[in-house]
């Protein structure tokens, strides 16, 4: 059993060294632990550092493109380095390395597929920003009224995933993959779960990732959005279908029956209702094109698996 400990890093010098340093040697349940560092476009001695500090591997990015990108870089390295599990951490010691162990159990316990760092589950955080609190509890609420779990943190970049995960997991934006990821796997059945795990803030850190509280805001419900229309199609825009034919009704019973002394055009009334139709068949036609998309991926994963089972065999 391999583990792979991950460490998206951009301008980390200062303290990725240490990150790695205190990644456990031996973890029970695996046979080897490795680390995987994502330079992305760092312009400071990050790379250096972490090749000093004993890093296995380290790919660089050319240019700075965002931890969406980061993450699937580190995504596709782990499976090339064959990880039975692979955890994901920061490089600014927010968290702990040797809380790993308590990430990896649940899933060599074959409890759960993903095991998500929660910084708020049975623990009091204190010294984080006011703005990044609010808008992590904001999409945290979403994110499980939507999943219909509930989660406690779903902005950790503490985070554990099965061999199985790594290899059907999708993310397609650059700012931030937190979001996405949970929602991607969750959709697609996979087991989700949440330990509690420790974590410290530095004042003088700035977050690289909410820097606007409302652009953040509108780019992780962009994401939720999007996730939605993919994975539900048919609810999505049947949402929006009976929002827009339900207008369109009301606006000519109020037309014909002159309740407040005034109409609504009939065209507009009408129009309305042709466009709510029209999203009730592109929910139908997107669920079509979404589900021979899934089909054909999930085909592949079989049979790169069978063909991984079979050069094994030999």
């Amino acid at each position: 059993m391999k583990l792979v400990v991950f460490i998206p890093a951009y301008n980390e010098e200062e303290t990725i060294d240490k990150v790695i340093l205190d990644i456990p040697k031996k973890i029970s349940g695996f046979d080897q632990i490795e680390v995987l560092v994502i330079n992305d476009g760092s312009q400071d001695r990050t790379v250096e550092v972490a090749m000093n500090a004993g890093a296995d591997k380290i790919v660089s990015h050319p240019t700075n493109m965002g931890i969406g990108a980061t993450f699937m870089t580190g995504i596709r390295n782990c499976i090339s380095m064959n990880a039975d599990v692979a955890v994901i951490i920061d490089a600014d010691q927010q968290f702990d390395s040797k809380d790993i162990p308590s990430l990896t159990i649940p899933i060599l316990n074959n409890q759960l597929d993903v095991v998500l760092g929660s910084r708020w589950l049975n623990r009091d955080v204190t010294g984080i920003p006011k703005r990044n609190f609010i808008g992590n509890k904001i999409c945290t609420k979403l994110i499980s009224m939507v999943t219909g779990q509930k989660f406690t943190d779903t902005q950790s970049g503490f985070v554990a995933y099965s061999k199985n995960v790594l290899k059907n997991i999708t993310v397609v934006n650059d700012f931030t993959f937190v979001h996405e990821a949970i929602l991607d796997l969750k959709f697609k059945g996979f087991r989700l779960g949440e330990v509690s795990v420790p974590v410290k803030y530095f004042e003088e850190r700035k977050s690289r990732v909410v820097k606007n509280i409302f652009n953040y805001g509108y780019r992780a419900l962009s994401i939720i959005l999007k996730s939605l229309v993919y994975h539900r199609p048919i609810l999505t825009f049947g949402i929006f279908g009976v929002a827009l034919t339900l207008g369109g009704i009301f606006a000519k019973i109020i037309t014909i029956s002159n309740i407040f002394g005034g109409g609504v055009s009939s065209d507009l009334s009408t129009g309305f209702i042709v466009l709510g139709m029209v999203n009730f068949m592109l929910g139908i036609f997107a669920n079509i094109v979404f589900k021979r998309q899934a089909f054909a991926e999930r085909s592949l994963h079989e049979y790169l698996s069978d063909k991984e089972k079979n050069q094994t065999k030999k």
